[in-house]
Protein backbone atom coordinates (compact mmCIF):
# COMPACT_ATOMS: atom_id res chain seq x y z
CA UNK A 1 0.00 0.00 0.00
CA UNK A 2 1.31 3.12 -1.23
CA UNK A 3 1.24 6.18 1.24
CA UNK A 4 -1.24 8.78 1.06
CA UNK A 5 -1.08 11.39 -0.90
CA UNK A 6 -2.82 14.45 -0.82
CA UNK A 7 -5.17 15.15 -3.51
CA UNK A 8 -4.06 18.51 -4.43
CA UNK A 9 -0.60 17.00 -5.07
CA UNK A 10 -1.76 14.13 -7.07
CA UNK A 11 -3.88 16.83 -9.26
CA UNK A 12 -0.44 18.62 -9.81
CA UNK A 13 1.67 15.80 -10.03
CA UNK A 14 -0.50 13.58 -12.58
CA UNK A 15 -1.21 17.09 -15.29
CA UNK A 16 2.67 17.62 -14.89
CA UNK A 17 3.18 14.20 -15.74
CA UNK A 18 0.93 14.68 -18.91
CA UNK A 19 2.40 18.30 -19.91
CA UNK A 20 5.64 16.61 -20.26
CA UNK A 21 3.99 14.41 -22.69
CA UNK A 22 2.63 16.48 -24.65
CA UNK A 23 5.80 17.82 -25.40
CA UNK A 24 7.52 14.85 -26.11
CA UNK A 25 4.77 14.19 -28.69
CA UNK A 26 4.99 17.86 -30.08
CA UNK A 27 8.99 17.35 -30.24
CA UNK A 28 8.06 14.27 -32.07
CA UNK A 29 5.37 16.25 -34.41
CA UNK A 30 7.65 19.07 -35.30
CA UNK A 31 10.79 16.95 -35.89
CA UNK A 32 9.90 13.87 -37.97
CA UNK A 33 11.12 13.72 -41.48
CA UNK A 34 8.45 11.26 -43.14
CA UNK A 35 4.58 12.38 -43.72
CA UNK A 36 3.50 9.46 -41.91
CA UNK A 37 4.35 10.67 -38.36
CA UNK A 38 5.20 14.56 -38.85
CA UNK A 39 1.86 15.16 -40.68
CA UNK A 40 -0.27 12.26 -39.96
CA UNK A 41 0.66 11.50 -36.17
CA UNK A 42 1.20 7.65 -36.79
CA UNK A 43 3.00 8.31 -33.44
CA UNK A 44 1.92 8.24 -29.38
CA UNK A 45 4.34 9.07 -26.44
CA UNK A 46 4.08 7.31 -23.11
CA UNK A 47 5.68 7.60 -19.31
CA UNK A 48 6.15 4.65 -17.44
CA UNK A 49 6.99 4.32 -13.59
CA UNK A 50 10.05 2.72 -12.54
CA UNK A 51 8.49 -0.79 -12.60
CA UNK A 52 7.84 0.10 -16.06
CA UNK A 53 3.90 0.38 -15.88
CA UNK A 54 2.02 3.36 -17.76
CA UNK A 55 1.86 5.94 -15.72
CA UNK A 56 0.39 8.45 -18.06
CA UNK A 57 -0.52 9.03 -21.92
CA UNK A 58 -1.15 12.03 -23.81
CA UNK A 59 -2.73 11.94 -27.02
CA UNK A 60 -1.63 8.28 -28.30
CA UNK A 61 -3.07 5.79 -30.38
CA UNK A 62 -5.01 3.17 -28.70
CA UNK A 63 -3.43 0.55 -30.17
CA UNK A 64 -0.09 1.80 -29.68
CA UNK A 65 -0.21 2.42 -25.84
CA UNK A 66 -2.84 0.41 -23.45
CA UNK A 67 -0.11 -2.09 -23.50
CA UNK A 68 3.07 -0.11 -23.13
CA UNK A 69 4.34 -1.49 -20.22
CA UNK A 70 4.00 -4.96 -22.22
CA UNK A 71 7.05 -3.26 -24.38
CA UNK A 72 8.99 -1.52 -21.58
CA UNK A 73 9.04 -5.10 -19.36
CA UNK A 74 12.05 -6.79 -21.41
CA UNK A 75 13.89 -3.75 -20.11
CA UNK A 76 14.43 -5.54 -17.40
CA UNK A 77 15.87 -8.30 -18.44
CA UNK A 78 18.48 -6.89 -20.78
CA UNK A 79 21.96 -8.64 -19.75
CA UNK A 80 24.32 -5.22 -19.04
CA UNK A 81 20.96 -4.27 -17.13
CA UNK A 82 19.07 -0.86 -17.71
CA UNK A 83 21.49 2.09 -17.15
CA UNK A 84 21.50 6.06 -17.32
CA UNK A 85 22.17 7.33 -21.28
CA UNK A 86 20.48 4.20 -22.09
CA UNK A 87 18.19 4.10 -25.22
CA UNK A 88 16.43 0.75 -25.87
CA UNK A 89 14.54 -0.18 -29.26
CA UNK A 90 12.23 -2.39 -29.17
CA UNK A 91 10.11 -3.55 -32.15
CA UNK A 92 9.55 -7.46 -31.48
CA UNK A 93 5.78 -8.21 -31.45
CA UNK A 94 7.23 -11.50 -29.79
CA UNK A 95 8.81 -9.34 -26.85
CA UNK A 96 5.79 -6.90 -26.04
CA UNK A 97 5.79 -4.64 -28.68
CA UNK A 98 3.12 -3.89 -31.52
CA UNK A 99 4.45 -5.07 -35.14
CA UNK A 100 7.41 -4.90 -36.33
CA UNK A 101 6.61 -1.27 -37.78
CA UNK A 102 6.51 0.84 -34.90
CA UNK A 103 9.57 1.28 -33.35
CA UNK A 104 9.21 1.91 -29.80
CA UNK A 105 13.02 3.94 -28.08
CA UNK A 106 12.87 3.18 -24.16
CA UNK A 107 14.84 6.10 -22.10
CA UNK A 108 15.35 5.14 -18.83
CA UNK A 109 15.33 8.12 -16.10
CA UNK A 110 17.31 8.31 -13.63
CA UNK A 111 17.31 11.05 -10.56
CA UNK A 112 20.08 10.57 -7.63
CA UNK A 113 21.47 6.96 -8.81
CA UNK A 114 17.76 5.52 -8.94
CA UNK A 115 15.59 4.98 -11.36
CA UNK A 116 12.73 6.46 -11.50
CA UNK A 117 11.02 6.54 -14.70
CA UNK A 118 10.87 5.75 -18.43
CA UNK A 119 10.15 8.09 -21.41
CA UNK A 120 8.87 6.30 -24.08
CA UNK A 121 8.37 6.95 -27.66
CA UNK A 122 6.76 4.77 -30.23
CA UNK A 123 6.72 5.74 -34.28
CA UNK A 124 5.69 3.91 -37.31
CA UNK A 125 8.24 3.61 -39.97
CA UNK A 126 7.99 4.78 -43.42
CA UNK A 127 9.65 1.45 -44.24
CA UNK A 128 11.36 -1.16 -42.51
CA UNK A 129 12.87 -3.35 -45.26
CA UNK A 130 9.87 -5.75 -45.52
CA UNK A 131 10.27 -8.35 -48.66
CA UNK A 132 7.26 -5.63 -50.32
CA UNK A 133 7.82 -2.00 -50.28
CA UNK A 134 5.30 -1.88 -47.16
CA UNK A 135 5.46 -2.06 -43.64
CA UNK A 136 2.75 -4.60 -43.86
CA UNK A 137 2.42 -7.78 -45.73
CA UNK A 138 -0.97 -9.70 -45.41
CA UNK A 139 -0.22 -12.93 -47.54
CA UNK A 140 3.68 -13.33 -45.61
CA UNK A 141 3.97 -16.84 -44.58
CA UNK A 142 6.05 -16.06 -41.06
CA UNK A 143 8.72 -13.41 -40.44
CA UNK A 144 11.24 -14.29 -42.57
CA UNK A 145 8.85 -13.98 -45.79
CA UNK A 146 7.70 -10.90 -44.26
CA UNK A 147 11.68 -9.57 -43.90
CA UNK A 148 11.61 -6.98 -41.03
CA UNK A 149 14.42 -7.18 -38.82
CA UNK A 150 13.30 -7.84 -35.42
CA UNK A 151 14.36 -5.39 -32.80
CA UNK A 152 14.03 -7.52 -29.11
CA UNK A 153 14.47 -4.43 -26.55
CA UNK A 154 18.51 -3.76 -27.46
CA UNK A 155 20.24 -0.88 -27.12
CA UNK A 156 20.21 1.64 -29.81
CA UNK A 157 22.70 4.27 -27.61
CA UNK A 158 24.76 4.00 -24.06
CA UNK A 159 25.86 6.73 -22.36
CA UNK A 160 23.71 9.27 -24.75
CA UNK A 161 25.72 8.10 -27.46
CA UNK A 162 24.63 6.03 -30.71
CA UNK A 163 26.04 2.25 -30.92
CA UNK A 164 27.10 2.71 -34.85
CA UNK A 165 26.68 -0.92 -35.61
CA UNK A 166 22.76 -0.71 -34.96
CA UNK A 167 22.56 2.15 -36.70
CA UNK A 168 24.26 1.25 -39.60
CA UNK A 169 22.34 -1.87 -39.98
CA UNK A 170 18.91 -0.18 -39.54
CA UNK A 171 19.92 2.33 -41.88
CA UNK A 172 20.79 -0.56 -44.30
CA UNK A 173 17.45 -2.39 -44.40
CA UNK A 174 16.00 0.20 -45.51
CA UNK A 175 14.66 1.62 -48.97
CA UNK A 176 14.57 5.31 -47.58
CA UNK A 177 17.47 5.23 -45.03
CA UNK A 178 17.95 9.12 -45.01
CA UNK A 179 13.89 8.96 -43.95
CA UNK A 180 14.83 6.75 -40.97
CA UNK A 181 17.58 8.41 -39.92
CA UNK A 182 15.39 11.72 -39.49
CA UNK A 183 12.63 10.00 -37.73
CA UNK A 184 15.27 8.05 -35.67
CA UNK A 185 16.45 11.37 -34.63
CA UNK A 186 13.00 12.94 -33.86
CA UNK A 187 12.33 9.68 -31.40
CA UNK A 188 15.45 10.03 -29.51
CA UNK A 189 14.89 13.82 -28.88
CA UNK A 190 11.32 13.51 -28.38
CA UNK A 191 12.52 10.22 -25.25
CA UNK A 192 15.48 13.12 -23.76
CA UNK A 193 12.93 15.84 -23.76
CA UNK A 194 11.26 13.54 -21.57
CA UNK A 195 13.93 12.70 -19.35
CA UNK A 196 15.37 15.58 -18.97
CA UNK A 197 11.07 16.94 -17.64
CA UNK A 198 11.57 13.99 -15.67
CA UNK A 199 14.44 14.10 -13.93
CA UNK A 200 13.65 18.04 -12.99
CA UNK A 201 9.91 16.88 -11.92
CA UNK A 202 11.95 15.05 -9.13
CA UNK A 203 14.50 17.54 -8.46
CA UNK A 204 11.27 19.42 -8.13
CA UNK A 205 9.68 17.46 -5.37
CA UNK A 206 12.49 14.63 -4.06
CA UNK A 207 12.49 11.05 -5.19
CA UNK A 208 10.18 9.96 -1.98
CA UNK A 209 7.46 11.79 -2.96
CA UNK A 210 7.50 10.89 -6.58
CA UNK A 211 7.45 7.59 -5.57
CA UNK A 212 4.58 7.54 -3.40
CA UNK A 213 2.49 9.67 -6.15
CA UNK A 214 3.14 6.96 -8.77
CA UNK A 215 1.96 4.07 -6.40
CA UNK A 216 -0.94 6.15 -5.09
CA UNK A 217 -2.04 7.31 -8.77
CA UNK A 218 -1.80 3.63 -9.94
CA UNK A 219 -4.18 2.74 -6.98
CA UNK A 220 -6.19 5.42 -7.63
CA UNK A 221 -6.59 4.58 -11.30
CA UNK A 222 -7.56 0.72 -9.81
CA UNK A 223 -10.10 2.18 -7.52
CA UNK A 224 -11.99 4.67 -10.28
CA UNK A 225 -12.11 1.67 -12.97
CA UNK A 226 -13.14 -1.05 -10.29
CA UNK A 227 -16.38 1.50 -8.66
CA UNK A 228 -17.54 1.75 -12.40
CA UNK A 229 -17.50 -1.82 -13.56
CA UNK A 230 -19.23 -2.41 -9.77
CA UNK A 231 -22.31 -0.07 -11.62
CA UNK A 232 -22.08 -3.12 -14.33
CA UNK A 233 -24.78 -5.96 -14.02
CA UNK A 234 -22.99 -9.56 -13.05
CA UNK A 235 -23.42 -11.24 -16.53
CA UNK A 236 -21.91 -13.88 -19.04
CA UNK A 237 -21.86 -12.47 -22.99
CA UNK A 238 -20.27 -13.54 -26.15
CA UNK A 239 -19.73 -11.93 -29.54
CA UNK A 240 -18.84 -12.87 -32.84
CA UNK A 241 -17.30 -10.64 -35.30
CA UNK A 242 -15.87 -11.49 -38.98
CA UNK A 243 -12.90 -10.59 -40.83
CA UNK A 244 -12.60 -10.78 -44.76
CA UNK A 245 -10.60 -13.62 -46.26
CA UNK A 246 -7.33 -13.12 -48.00
CA UNK A 247 -7.92 -14.75 -51.72
CA UNK A 248 -5.37 -17.81 -51.56
CA UNK A 249 -3.72 -17.55 -48.81
CA UNK A 250 -6.07 -17.80 -45.42
CA UNK A 251 -10.00 -17.85 -44.95
CA UNK A 252 -12.46 -15.84 -43.95
CA UNK A 253 -11.54 -15.11 -39.85
CA UNK A 254 -14.22 -15.59 -37.38
CA UNK A 255 -12.98 -13.84 -33.66
CA UNK A 256 -14.97 -15.20 -30.90
CA UNK A 257 -15.02 -12.85 -27.82
CA UNK A 258 -16.72 -13.97 -23.94
CA UNK A 259 -16.60 -11.78 -21.41
CA UNK A 260 -17.82 -12.20 -17.99
CA UNK A 261 -18.58 -9.32 -15.79
CA UNK A 262 -17.75 -9.47 -12.08
CA UNK A 263 -19.14 -6.20 -10.22
CA UNK A 264 -18.67 -7.20 -6.72
CA UNK A 265 -14.91 -7.97 -7.39
CA UNK A 266 -14.85 -4.80 -10.27
CA UNK A 267 -13.61 -7.12 -12.79
CA UNK A 268 -14.39 -7.42 -16.37
CA UNK A 269 -13.15 -10.31 -18.03
CA UNK A 270 -12.10 -11.18 -21.29
CA UNK A 271 -11.43 -15.11 -23.02
CA UNK A 272 -9.91 -14.99 -26.39
CA UNK A 273 -9.14 -18.26 -26.73
CA UNK A 274 -11.79 -20.06 -27.96
CA UNK A 275 -9.90 -19.16 -31.64
CA UNK A 276 -8.49 -20.38 -34.71
CA UNK A 277 -4.76 -20.90 -34.49
CA UNK A 278 -2.14 -18.19 -35.84
CA UNK A 279 -2.01 -18.59 -39.59
CA UNK A 280 0.91 -18.72 -42.07
CA UNK A 281 0.02 -15.10 -42.90
CA UNK A 282 0.73 -11.54 -41.37
CA UNK A 283 -2.61 -10.60 -39.97
CA UNK A 284 -1.66 -12.85 -36.66
CA UNK A 285 -2.26 -10.45 -33.26
CA UNK A 286 0.02 -10.62 -31.03
CA UNK A 287 0.08 -9.92 -27.06
CA UNK A 288 -0.05 -6.20 -27.05
CA UNK A 289 -2.25 -5.94 -29.39
CA UNK A 290 -4.86 -8.38 -28.31
CA UNK A 291 -4.22 -6.15 -24.66
CA UNK A 292 -4.52 -3.38 -26.26
CA UNK A 293 -8.07 -3.76 -28.43
CA UNK A 294 -9.83 -5.18 -26.05
CA UNK A 295 -8.54 -2.51 -23.14
CA UNK A 296 -9.32 0.45 -26.05
CA UNK A 297 -12.92 -1.31 -26.86
CA UNK A 298 -13.32 -1.01 -22.81
CA UNK A 299 -12.56 2.15 -22.12
CA UNK A 300 -14.53 3.45 -25.01
CA UNK A 301 -17.56 2.66 -23.41
CA UNK A 302 -15.86 4.17 -19.91
CA UNK A 303 -16.10 8.09 -18.61
CA UNK A 304 -13.12 9.63 -20.26
CA UNK A 305 -11.97 10.92 -16.44
CA UNK A 306 -11.22 7.76 -15.21
CA UNK A 307 -6.93 7.86 -15.58
CA UNK A 308 -5.37 6.31 -18.32
CA UNK A 309 -2.29 4.33 -16.42
CA UNK A 310 -1.82 0.64 -15.83
CA UNK A 311 -3.72 0.80 -12.41
CA UNK A 312 -6.79 1.14 -14.15
CA UNK A 313 -6.46 -1.19 -16.96
CA UNK A 314 -4.95 -3.62 -14.09
CA UNK A 315 -9.56 -4.28 -13.91
CA UNK A 316 -9.76 -5.66 -17.74
CA UNK A 317 -8.46 -8.97 -17.60
CA UNK A 318 -7.63 -10.28 -20.87
CA UNK A 319 -7.14 -14.37 -21.07
CA UNK A 320 -5.13 -15.56 -23.93
CA UNK A 321 -3.09 -18.07 -25.15
CA UNK A 322 -0.12 -18.52 -27.10
CA UNK A 323 -0.57 -19.59 -31.17
CA UNK A 324 -3.42 -17.95 -31.62
CA UNK A 325 -4.24 -15.54 -34.45
CA UNK A 326 -5.82 -13.32 -31.55
CA UNK A 327 -3.50 -13.92 -29.01
CA UNK A 328 0.13 -14.11 -28.51
CA UNK A 329 2.18 -14.44 -31.57
CA UNK A 330 4.60 -17.34 -31.42
CA UNK A 331 7.46 -16.70 -33.46
CA UNK A 332 7.99 -17.29 -36.49
CA UNK A 333 4.32 -16.79 -37.27
CA UNK A 334 4.17 -13.25 -38.88
CA UNK A 335 2.67 -10.23 -37.10
CA UNK A 336 3.02 -7.60 -39.93
CA UNK A 337 -0.53 -6.44 -39.89
CA UNK A 338 -1.26 -6.75 -35.53
CA UNK A 339 -2.16 -3.46 -35.42
CA UNK A 340 -5.33 -3.08 -37.82
CA UNK A 341 -7.10 -5.98 -39.66
CA UNK A 342 -8.02 -8.02 -36.95
CA UNK A 343 -7.31 -5.82 -33.75
CA UNK A 344 -9.84 -3.32 -35.55
CA UNK A 345 -12.45 -5.84 -35.47
CA UNK A 346 -11.52 -6.97 -32.09
CA UNK A 347 -11.72 -3.02 -31.20
CA UNK A 348 -15.37 -2.89 -32.70
CA UNK A 349 -16.26 -6.70 -30.87
CA UNK A 350 -15.61 -5.93 -27.51
CA UNK A 351 -17.06 -2.18 -27.67
CA UNK A 352 -19.84 -3.65 -29.48
CA UNK A 353 -20.39 -7.22 -26.78
CA UNK A 354 -20.90 -4.34 -24.63
CA UNK A 355 -24.34 -3.19 -25.67
CA UNK A 356 -25.89 -6.55 -23.98
CA UNK A 357 -24.12 -5.08 -20.53
CA UNK A 358 -25.17 -1.41 -20.72
CA UNK A 359 -26.27 0.78 -23.28
CA UNK A 360 -24.46 3.86 -22.02
CA UNK A 361 -22.20 5.28 -24.33
CA UNK A 362 -23.39 2.17 -26.92
CA UNK A 363 -21.69 1.82 -29.92
CA UNK A 364 -21.66 0.02 -33.13
CA UNK A 365 -18.79 -1.81 -35.40
CA UNK A 366 -16.42 0.77 -36.34
CA UNK A 367 -14.87 0.65 -40.23
CA UNK A 368 -12.79 -1.58 -41.36
CA UNK A 369 -9.28 -0.69 -42.49
CA UNK A 370 -6.72 -0.87 -44.74
CA UNK A 371 -8.03 0.59 -48.21
CA UNK A 372 -6.37 1.71 -50.78
CA UNK A 373 -6.86 4.97 -49.64
CA UNK A 374 -3.84 4.63 -46.62
CA UNK A 375 -2.12 2.49 -48.79
CA UNK A 376 1.92 2.69 -48.90
CA UNK A 377 2.60 4.32 -51.88
CA UNK A 378 6.31 3.72 -53.48
CA UNK A 379 8.23 4.42 -56.54
CA UNK A 380 10.71 6.55 -57.84
CA UNK A 381 10.35 10.31 -58.28
CA UNK A 382 11.73 11.69 -61.36
CA UNK A 383 11.53 15.48 -59.87
CA UNK A 384 14.52 13.83 -57.32
CA UNK A 385 16.90 11.99 -59.33
CA UNK A 386 14.66 9.13 -59.67
CA UNK A 387 15.13 8.81 -55.98
CA UNK A 388 13.13 5.92 -54.22
CA UNK A 389 10.14 6.82 -52.06
CA UNK A 390 8.12 4.56 -49.66
CA UNK A 391 5.34 6.35 -46.76
CA UNK A 392 1.81 5.32 -46.22
CA UNK A 393 -0.38 7.88 -47.00
CA UNK A 394 -3.62 8.72 -44.57
CA UNK A 395 -6.36 10.17 -46.88
CA UNK A 396 -9.62 9.15 -47.27
CA UNK A 397 -10.78 6.84 -44.65
CA UNK A 398 -13.77 8.04 -42.61
CA UNK A 399 -15.19 4.82 -40.46
CA UNK A 400 -16.58 6.34 -37.16
CA UNK A 401 -19.15 4.46 -35.86
CA UNK A 402 -22.54 5.55 -34.72
CA UNK A 403 -22.96 6.07 -31.18
CA UNK A 404 -26.27 5.86 -28.59
CA UNK A 405 -26.43 9.87 -28.86
CA UNK A 406 -24.38 10.77 -31.31
CA UNK A 407 -23.40 10.31 -35.13
CA UNK A 408 -20.23 8.66 -36.21
CA UNK A 409 -16.69 10.86 -36.60
CA UNK A 410 -15.93 11.28 -40.05
CA UNK A 411 -12.22 11.60 -39.71
CA UNK A 412 -12.49 8.66 -37.43
CA UNK A 413 -10.49 6.27 -39.54
CA UNK A 414 -10.59 3.26 -37.72
CA UNK A 415 -10.93 2.10 -34.16
CA UNK A 416 -6.92 1.12 -33.77
CA UNK A 417 -6.57 4.92 -34.27
CA UNK A 418 -9.94 6.25 -32.65
CA UNK A 419 -8.98 9.58 -34.57
CA UNK A 420 -6.04 10.54 -32.93
CA UNK A 421 -4.04 10.54 -36.26
CA UNK A 422 -4.49 13.15 -39.01
CA UNK A 423 -5.26 13.06 -42.87
CA UNK A 424 -2.66 14.52 -45.09
CA UNK A 425 -3.10 17.49 -46.65
CA UNK A 426 -4.01 17.02 -50.42
CA UNK A 427 -1.41 19.83 -51.64
CA UNK A 428 1.73 18.80 -48.93
CA UNK A 429 1.15 15.09 -50.05
CA UNK A 430 1.09 16.08 -54.16
CA UNK A 431 4.33 18.55 -53.17
CA UNK A 432 6.21 15.30 -51.71
CA UNK A 433 5.40 12.68 -53.83
CA UNK A 434 4.88 12.31 -57.88
CA UNK A 435 1.11 11.63 -58.07
CA UNK A 436 -1.89 13.27 -58.13
CA UNK A 437 -5.05 13.27 -56.20
CA UNK A 438 -7.85 13.44 -58.47
CA UNK A 439 -10.83 13.64 -55.82
CA UNK A 440 -11.69 12.88 -52.26
CA UNK A 441 -15.12 13.10 -51.22
CA UNK A 442 -17.78 11.43 -49.49
CA UNK A 443 -19.87 8.95 -51.00
CA UNK A 444 -23.53 9.64 -51.19
CA UNK A 445 -25.63 7.27 -49.13
CA UNK A 446 -23.12 5.15 -47.66
CA UNK A 447 -23.63 5.97 -44.03
CA UNK A 448 -24.30 3.01 -41.32
CA UNK A 449 -28.01 4.33 -40.54
CA UNK A 450 -30.17 4.83 -37.53
CA UNK A 451 -31.23 6.89 -35.22
CA UNK A 452 -27.74 8.11 -35.40
CA UNK A 453 -25.90 7.50 -38.39
CA UNK A 454 -22.23 6.57 -38.75
CA UNK A 455 -19.88 9.09 -40.60
CA UNK A 456 -20.23 8.04 -44.38
CA UNK A 457 -18.30 6.37 -46.40
CA UNK A 458 -15.45 8.31 -48.60
CA UNK A 459 -14.08 7.88 -52.49
CA UNK A 460 -10.61 8.53 -52.75
CA UNK A 461 -9.18 8.56 -56.37
CA UNK A 462 -4.95 9.00 -57.19
CA UNK A 463 -3.36 8.49 -60.26
CA UNK A 464 0.22 9.08 -61.09
CA UNK A 465 1.86 11.59 -62.43
CA UNK A 466 4.92 9.75 -64.73
CA UNK A 467 6.29 6.86 -63.32
CA UNK A 468 3.96 4.07 -61.73
CA UNK A 469 3.45 4.09 -58.25
CA UNK A 470 2.93 0.90 -56.21
CA UNK A 471 -0.18 0.89 -53.80
CA UNK A 472 -0.08 -1.51 -51.03
CA UNK A 473 -3.24 -2.24 -49.24
CA UNK A 474 -5.01 -4.60 -47.09
CA UNK A 475 -9.28 -3.91 -47.74
CA UNK A 476 -10.82 -5.49 -45.26
CA UNK A 477 -14.93 -5.08 -45.22
CA UNK A 478 -15.53 -5.85 -48.99
CA UNK A 479 -16.93 -8.93 -47.60
CA UNK A 480 -18.05 -8.51 -43.86
CA UNK A 481 -18.59 -4.68 -43.61
CA UNK A 482 -19.28 -3.48 -40.22
CA UNK A 483 -22.69 -4.41 -38.08
CA UNK A 484 -25.14 -1.84 -36.73
CA UNK A 485 -26.48 -2.31 -33.28
CA UNK A 486 -29.46 -1.97 -31.40
CA UNK A 487 -31.56 -1.98 -34.92
CA UNK A 488 -28.84 0.03 -36.81
CA UNK A 489 -28.13 -0.83 -40.31
CA UNK A 490 -24.32 -2.10 -41.23
CA UNK A 491 -21.91 -0.09 -42.79
CA UNK A 492 -21.10 0.67 -46.60
CA UNK A 493 -18.51 -2.24 -47.88
CA UNK A 494 -15.49 -1.32 -48.58
CA UNK A 495 -14.20 -1.71 -52.33
CA UNK A 496 -11.16 -1.31 -54.09
CA UNK A 497 -10.99 -0.55 -58.09
CA UNK A 498 -9.39 1.18 -60.82
CA UNK A 499 -10.35 2.32 -64.60
CA UNK A 500 -8.82 4.30 -67.58
CA UNK A 501 -9.34 8.11 -67.13
CA UNK A 502 -9.63 8.22 -71.03
CA UNK A 503 -12.44 5.74 -71.07
CA UNK A 504 -13.84 6.75 -67.56
CA UNK A 505 -15.74 5.13 -65.09
CA UNK A 506 -17.56 2.43 -66.65
CA UNK A 507 -13.61 0.86 -67.41
CA UNK A 508 -13.60 -0.23 -64.22
CA UNK A 509 -11.55 -3.27 -63.22
CA UNK A 510 -12.13 -4.69 -59.40
CA UNK A 511 -9.17 -4.82 -57.82
CA UNK A 512 -8.37 -7.84 -54.96
CA UNK A 513 -8.90 -6.70 -51.53
CA UNK A 514 -5.32 -7.76 -50.37
CA UNK A 515 -2.90 -6.86 -53.12
CA UNK A 516 -0.47 -4.08 -54.01
CA UNK A 517 -1.00 -3.28 -58.17
CA UNK A 518 1.36 -0.76 -59.75
CA UNK A 519 -1.01 2.15 -61.37
CA UNK A 520 0.85 3.55 -64.48
CA UNK A 521 -0.12 7.30 -66.03
CA UNK A 522 -3.31 6.93 -67.69
CA UNK A 523 -4.85 4.63 -64.82
CA UNK A 524 -6.73 5.77 -61.39
CA UNK A 525 -7.09 3.63 -58.22
CA UNK A 526 -10.03 4.23 -56.66
CA UNK A 527 -10.83 3.78 -53.17
CA UNK A 528 -14.18 3.51 -51.18
CA UNK A 529 -13.74 3.11 -47.22
CA UNK A 530 -15.74 1.05 -45.56
CA UNK A 531 -18.10 3.14 -42.89
CA UNK A 532 -19.17 2.10 -39.71
CA UNK A 533 -22.58 1.18 -38.64
CA UNK A 534 -25.17 2.54 -36.97
CA UNK A 535 -26.70 2.62 -33.64
CA UNK A 536 -30.56 2.30 -33.22
CA UNK A 537 -33.62 2.50 -35.78
CA UNK A 538 -33.45 4.55 -38.70
CA UNK A 539 -37.13 5.13 -38.53
CA UNK A 540 -36.26 6.97 -34.90
CA UNK A 541 -34.25 9.35 -36.51
CA UNK A 542 -35.06 12.77 -36.07
CA UNK A 543 -36.33 14.34 -39.23
CA UNK A 544 -34.46 17.46 -39.29
CA UNK A 545 -31.37 15.44 -39.14
CA UNK A 546 -32.29 13.65 -41.90
CA UNK A 547 -32.75 16.91 -44.04
CA UNK A 548 -30.04 18.31 -43.45
CA UNK A 549 -28.11 15.51 -44.49
CA UNK A 550 -29.91 15.54 -47.62
CA UNK A 551 -29.26 19.46 -47.68
CA UNK A 552 -25.78 18.73 -47.30
CA UNK A 553 -25.33 16.16 -49.49
CA UNK A 554 -24.57 13.43 -47.77
CA UNK A 555 -27.64 11.43 -48.21
CA UNK A 556 -30.27 11.32 -51.14
CA UNK A 557 -34.04 12.07 -51.13
CA UNK A 558 -34.79 8.65 -52.05
CA UNK A 559 -32.57 7.15 -49.08
CA UNK A 560 -34.12 10.04 -47.27
CA UNK A 561 -37.17 8.07 -47.69
CA UNK A 562 -36.63 4.35 -48.43
CA UNK A 563 -33.80 3.93 -45.27
CA UNK A 564 -36.12 6.85 -42.65
CA UNK A 565 -39.11 6.95 -43.46
CA UNK A 566 -38.80 10.94 -43.98
CA UNK A 567 -40.31 12.72 -47.09
CA UNK A 568 -38.09 15.60 -47.89
CA UNK A 569 -39.17 19.13 -49.30
CA UNK A 570 -36.22 20.46 -50.97
CA UNK A 571 -38.23 23.47 -52.91
CA UNK A 572 -37.02 25.82 -50.42
CA UNK A 573 -33.42 26.73 -49.52
CA UNK A 574 -33.69 25.71 -46.20
CA UNK A 575 -35.05 21.87 -46.61
CA UNK A 576 -37.75 20.35 -44.36
CA UNK A 577 -39.52 17.38 -43.69
CA UNK A 578 -43.41 16.71 -44.58
CA UNK A 579 -44.43 16.09 -41.47
CA UNK A 580 -47.47 14.17 -41.80
CA UNK A 581 -46.83 12.62 -44.63
CA UNK A 582 -43.20 11.36 -43.11
CA UNK A 583 -45.78 9.94 -39.80
CA UNK A 584 -47.67 8.29 -42.18
CA UNK A 585 -44.59 6.36 -44.05
CA UNK A 586 -42.77 5.91 -40.47
CA UNK A 587 -46.16 3.86 -39.38
CA UNK A 588 -46.67 1.77 -42.59
CA UNK A 589 -42.70 0.64 -42.00
CA UNK A 590 -42.81 -0.09 -38.78
CA UNK A 591 -45.76 -2.16 -39.35
CA UNK A 592 -44.47 -4.05 -42.27
CA UNK A 593 -41.04 -5.11 -39.90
Amino acid sequence: MSKKVEPYLMSVLSSRLYSIGLEMTNTLMRTARSQLMSVCHDLSTAICDRNGKVIALAESIPVHCANMGLTVSPCFDHPEGINKGDLFLNNSPYNGNTHHADYTYIAPVFHDGELMFFAVTKGHQADIGNTIPSTYVPAAKDMFDEGAIDWPCIKIQKDYKDVADIIKIAMMRNRVPDMWYGDYLACVGSSRVGEKRLEELCNEYGNDIIKDFCEAYQEYGAKRMKEELKTLPKGHYEYDIKADAIEGVIPEVNIHIICDTKPLEGIIEFDLTKNVDSLPCGLNMCEATTLASVVTGVLNRMPCDIPCNDGAMSRIKVKMREGCIVGKAKRPYSSSMATTNLADRVISGVQALMNQITSDKGMAEGGATQCPAVAVVSGIDWRKNNETYVNQIFCGMTGGPAVNGYDGWVTYQYPVTGGAMNWNSTEVLEQQYPFKVISEEILEDSVGAGKYDSAPSCKFVMTARKDPIVCAYSCDGIDNPPRGAEGGLDGHKAAAWKYDIDKGEESRVELPAFAEPAISVGEAIVSESSSGGGYGNPLERDPELVCHRVREGWISKEFAKEVYGVIVDDSKEKYCSDVEATKALREKMKEAI
